[in-house]
């Protein structure tokens, strides 16, 4: 990675994006309106730090656990600006936050890419699980536009209209496969990430 000026160029170049747009978001959530839209208050200085990261990585100033680092940055912006544009959406409307939002992703899935190919390589059973993990956090995020997202509303108000012993059991049993979609989906994004490490620690201990 640190041999490689194209992809620090690259690196560089996606944290100062993160960081500026979470800046940007910083100003809306402060002046945009006339009161402060807490929410975003909460989940732009995560963009921000995501940004933060993959810049010390694309300069040099981060050199240990470079793979995991970029994929919890890439991980943190994307779901920290999808709730924030989530939350200031009603309030900010969605004219400057969703193309905010476009760009913040794109380089997310760029930087996670390509965190993941530097611990995965050509395998392809890792690939695999890749794969699945991913298509079970969209998944759980599916259902949690169910419970939050706008255009969702109908299906809300069509189990509220079942009753509250029917709508309470669909909403639990809703929330338990939330809960077990994104537990399965971190745990095969993440897992290989822990793998390298170990085998990292061990190939020092042996070389010291």
């Amino acid at each position: 990675m640190t041999r490689n000026p194209k992809a620090n160029i690259g690196l560089i170049a996606a944290g100062a994006i993160w960081s500026l747009t979470g800046l940007v978001g910083l100003g809306l959530a402060v002046f945009g309106v006339g009161t402060l839209v807490w929410p975003m208050l909460l989940f732009e200085p995560i963009v921000i730090g995501g940004g933060l990261i993959t810049l010390a990585v694309g300069i040099g100033l981060q050199k240990q656990s470079i793979p995991l680092a970029l994929a919890t940055a890439a991980g943190c912006v994307a779901v920290a600006g999808f709730l924030s544009t989530v939350a200031g959406r009603n309030t900010l409307g969605s004219g400057m936050r969703v193309p905010m939002l476009g760009v913040r992703l794109v380089f997310a899935g760029l930087v996670g890419t390509w965190s993941t190919w530097m611990v995965r390589g050509r395998n392809r059973v890792a690939w695999q699980r890749l794969v699945v993990g991913c298509v079970l956090l969209a998944l759980g995020g599916g259902i949690a536009g169910i419970a939050f997202g706008g255009p969702a509303r109908p299906i809300r108000d069509l189990l509220l209209s079942m009753g509250g012993f029917a709508s309470s059991a669909i909403a639990l049993v809703l929330f338990v496969l939330f809960v077990i979609l994104v537990s399965a989906g971190v745990h095969l994004v993440i897992r290989p990430f822990e793998i390298a490490l170990d085998s990292a620690g061990k190939e020092n201990q042996s070389a010291a």
